[in-house]
């Protein structure tokens, strides 16, 4: 063999063994979904007991924690979104507590959870209330109006959604219906 020729060969054997390889994305490590399942669940129980013990910062981070791990059709997801929101908004982070409830709603929404994603858009409203950001209120009760009047909702689920809207405070109606 002469050596251009052993030397094109070699070439053409990287360049194959090279195509071959699976790209960056494929190559990342995936977590299998029972190792991401227990991860999930262990967090969840750690952020019940830092709940329980009053840690309620540390506790809403564990439950941000839970959900991660969880698959987007899980409804604890969404559960632990909305608990962690809770305990946000106990512990005066207001911003924190706000974002947290419209990630539990968007994630309720995937979903296909109509009713929990429209109240859990009215309680970011409700915080966006409190912080005097009147836009947010409207974008998220508006949100939650919409889907109040999808066909896809029960009536009971629909008069849910419906009487919260009427128990909110004037200001915070008031903002929602501004925008239209």
């Amino acid at each position: 063999m002469n050596a251009p020729f052993a030397s094109r060969a070699s070439i053409l054997t990287v360049l194959l063994a090279t195509a071959g390889l699976p790209g960056a994305t494929a190559a990342q490590y995936r977590l299998p979904t029972v190792v991401s399942s227990v991860k999930a669940e262990s967090l969840h129980a750690d952020a019940v007991k830092l709940a329980a013990a009053g840690r309620w910062r540390d506790a809403a981070r564990l439950y941000r924690r839970s959900a991660e791990f969880r698959a987007a059709d899980d409804p604890l997801g969404s559960r632990c979104l909305s608990e962690a929101a809770a305990l946000a908004y106990a512990a005066g982070d207001r911003s924190g507590a706000r974002t947290d409830m419209v990630h539990a709603a968007d994630r309720a929404l995937a979903r296909g959870d109509l009713r929990t994603a429209a109240l859990a858009y009215l309680d970011a409203a409700w915080i966006a209330q409190e912080q005097e950001k009147p836009s947010q209120v409207w974008e998220f009760g508006h949100r939650a109006e919409i889907l109040a009047a999808s066909p896809l909702l029960s009536e009971s689920d629909r008069g849910v959604i419906l009487q919260r809207i009427e128990r909110a405070p004037v200001a915070m109606r008031t903002a929602m219906r501004a925008g239209r």
